[in-house]
């Protein structure tokens, strides 16, 4: 079937407004034909002209009748308003012996003609659009379905599943454990995830779960959905309203459910309003601007309307995809720099050029692997040019530099590790001296997505068969998304007046061995039958667990939900300043296992991996 032309819509509508006036006389002369035949002649002209000029201008015959919804029917009974309105008008100037008698409508009829209309318009309407899906379908099998949510995107993705012509999906309920109970959507029953199991899924012979609401922990929702993994029942996901094209999405968007497509879900509602405060009309830098967080922290602070923000990164074709994506967005706001740390030149002459207020410093080394290979440019990176990043902020009047750390930073093992742990002794002791500059680090876990992430290294192991590498069956990690981890940035600057470590509420450690198994199971495969895992031992550097606290440090709640504030130990800042003029030299000399050494002495709790 092909739509119907606007023109045949039109005279339908205006042969049905014709009909109706005389099934009004017919109904209000009950059910017989005792009235005046050729008056009734003349007012069904009237009729039929006013419903041309009431439908030229609310326009029912221009939607799509086989997607007739809530708009047409809402343009139906304007246009039939109007007709009655007009109705109203001519009666009374009718009686009032303005225009000829054949103008007197009885109210009753009046009242009649517009019900008529907007019933008979709205039903034949729906008529056509039962039957053109009833004739359209393809025939199979129907498809019982779940919808996780009872959000926007849970009734839009009804709305477009309910009307689709190539399969017949029955919907067995809504999933919402807030409202669950008794309670419906559009007759159909919301349910909580204790009223769904093995013998419900069966007993309904669920095919899918379609997930449709932001997921502010995707592990949590993993666990959560493990009854329907083990079930074989599949679970898909719609994509975020944003990213949406014209407001509307296909089947065709409707996607199987995989940990990637949770991840690209922002958790978190960027309607702060002191950060708002903090950041709008503010001069920003992000270094590392292309990186995982970094570019997260530039889209998040964008939100907030700074004066301009800077974007450092020397990762040329990462810095350039992320401006073509701000500008397809619209932002105008942002000058990319593309910018190595370690040029001290280049940096300090963006200091007396750019005038930066806040810094996000996100630009570091930190595959741990890598850097146990070579340490040359994890300490060059992460401690010297840092420092000195740090201290042209000082110099030139910048009034908060955030350090981005990480969990790996406590009793590390690794060259990373001890490298950061490094970069926050610096900021404190920095803190001690600053006449102008707040230095606050943020220190935190794994981000679930990030460039190189283990999410992304089994996803490709599973896709070529398997099989899944684990280093060790008792590793597990912290693990946060990219949205949340950055907001946290954002908030901890906010509140920070220099010298704390803002530490992150990473909730409970996930065993990456479990998290291996759920997404072999996600890709609809079985663990071992189908993909097995092997375990390779610990790679050099790699801890068995992380932590978020040395040994010496307590927290103390803050403010704010999910921020912590390590309380520090004494430290010996002449000692710092010494080693690292020390670190400065070795690494000039390229003496790597001095170099290491020297990590050692700054940080008693490091247990370096043997140098090759």
């Amino acid at each position: 079937m092909t739509s119907s032309p606007r023109w045949l819509v039109m005279i339908i509508d205006l042969f049905i407004s014709f009909l109706v006036v005389w099934f009004s006389y017919f109904v209000r002369f009950n059910f017989s034909f005792n009235f005046d035949f050729k008056k009734v002649i003349i007012q069904t002209g009237i009729v039929v002209i006013l419903s041309i000029i009431a439908f030229l201008i609310f326009k029912p015959y221009k939607g799509v009748v086989r997607h007739t919804g809530w708009r047409d029917f809402k343009q139906i009974t304007l246009s039939s308003l109007l007709v009655a309105i007009m109705l109203l008008i001519a009666t009374f100037l009718a009686r009032s012996e303005y225009l000829p008698e054949f103008f007197n409508y009885p109210y009753s009829i009046i009242f009649l003609i517009a019900l008529f209309q907007v019933l008979i318009m709205a039903g034949a309407r729906a008529f056509y659009k039962s039957m053109y899906y009833r004739i359209s379908r393809e025939h199979g099998a129907p498809v019982n379905i779940l919808i996780y949510g009872t959000d926007e995107g849970a009734i839009r993705t009804y709305e477009l599943l309910k009307n689709d012509i190539k399969r017949k999906y029955i919907f067995k309920g809504f999933i919402d454990d807030k409202i669950a109970g008794n309670r419906s959507v559009q007759g159909i029953p919301i349910l909580s995830f204790n009223d769904i199991d093995e013998d419900f899924l069966k007993r309904n012979q669920i095919d899918y779960v379609i997930i449709t609401q932001n997921i502010s922990n995707p592990l949590k929702l993993l666990d959560k959905t493990k009854k329907f993994i083990e079930a074989g029942v599949k679970i898909k996901t719609i994509p975020p309203p944003e990213k949406w094209i014209d407001n509307i999405f296909n089947v065709e968007d409707i996607k199987e459910f995989d940990l990637e497509s949770l991840l690209e879900r922002p958790p978190i509602h960027l309607n702060d309003d002191e950060l708002k405060q903090s950041i709008e009309g503010k001069t920003i830098w992000v270094t590392g601007a292309a990186g995982s967080i970094g570019s997260e922290l530039v889209r998040q602070i964008l939100h907030y309307n700074p004066r301009k923000i800077y974007l450092f990164d020397q990762a040329e074709t990462p810095l350039y995809e992320l401006e073509v994506e701000l500008k397809n967005k619209g932002y105008k706001n942002f000058v990319p720099i593309l910018a190595d740390i370690q040029d001290y030149d280049k940096m300090e002459y963006s200091f007396q050029a750019y005038k930066p207020e806040i810094i996000f410093h996100a630009a570091a080394y930190k595959h741990v692997p890598v850097l146990e290979n070579d340490p040359y440019y994890g300490i060059s990176v992460n401690i010297l040019a840092t420092k000195k990043l740090m201290e042209l902020a000082d110099k030139y009047g910048v009034r908060k530099f955030i350090q981005i750390s990480t969990d790996k930073a406590v009793n590390p093992t690794g060259i990373m590790g001890a490298t950061k742990r490094v970069a926050e002794l610096i900021a404190r002791c920095l803190q001690e001296t600053a006449k102008n500059t707040q230095y606050i680090v943020t220190r935190f876990g794994n981000v679930l997505g990030s460039n190189g992430s283990v999410i992304h290294f089994f996803k490709r192991q599973i896709k070529k068969g398997g099989p899944v590498t684990v280093t060790h069956p008792d590793i597990n990690r912290y693990f946060m998304t990219i949205p949340e981890a950055s907001h946290l940035v954002l908030k901890a600057a906010e509140m920070g007046n220099g010298g704390q470590i803002y530490v992150f509420d990473m909730g409970k450690p996930v065993k990456i061995f479990d998290l291996a198994v759920k997404m072999i199971h996600l890709s609809g495969k079985r663990y071992p039958e189908d993909i097995d895992i092997i375990f390779t031992g610990l790679r050099p550097g790699e801890k068995i667990y992380e932590e978020l606290l040395t040994d010496s440090e307590m927290v103390e709640k803050s403010d704010y939900e999910k921020l912590y504030i390590s309380k520090l130990a004494p430290l010996d800042c002449d000692f710092l300043n010494r080693k690292i003029k020390e670190l400065e030299k070795t690494i000039a000399e390229l003496d790597m296992k001095r170099s290491v050494e020297i990590l050692k002495e700054i940080v008693p709790e490091y247990k370096p991996a043997a140098l090759g």
